[in-house]
């Protein structure tokens, strides 16, 4: 295994994958706000939101421009969570079937 690949390997793979749950866990809030369930006066369910959405919103910001909303859903943001899926699990190699190398 070459340095480069080893390197994507243990770094950005995990990264993206991480980036991917901070994704997961900002649409559960934004639900739970929706719906009701979770307060956004609450000082630390609100600290919480702004740490995601400082990870979140500057990966999303560019697909919004691009991608308007449909029938009030946020496509920039399924486009985003799209393209980092794609890219941690087809063109960084190994990753998802090692077995098949």
């Amino acid at each position: 295994m070459s340095l480069l690949a080893a390197i994507i390997q243990g770094f950005v793979q995990p990264v993206l994958s991480l980036i991917l749950f901070v994704f997961f866990i900002y649409v559960v809030f934004s639900w739970l706000f929706i719906l009701n369930i979770a307060s956004p006066n609450n000082p630390t369910i609100r600290q919480v939101y702004g740490l995601l959405s400082s990870v979140v919103e500057p990966i999303v910001q560019p697909f919004r421009r691009i991608i308007p909303p449909l029938g009030g859903l946020d496509m920039g943001f399924f486009f985003a969570a799209l393209l980092i899926i794609f890219v941690n699990g087809t063109l960084i190699p190994g990753y998802i079937l090692p077995a098949l190398r």
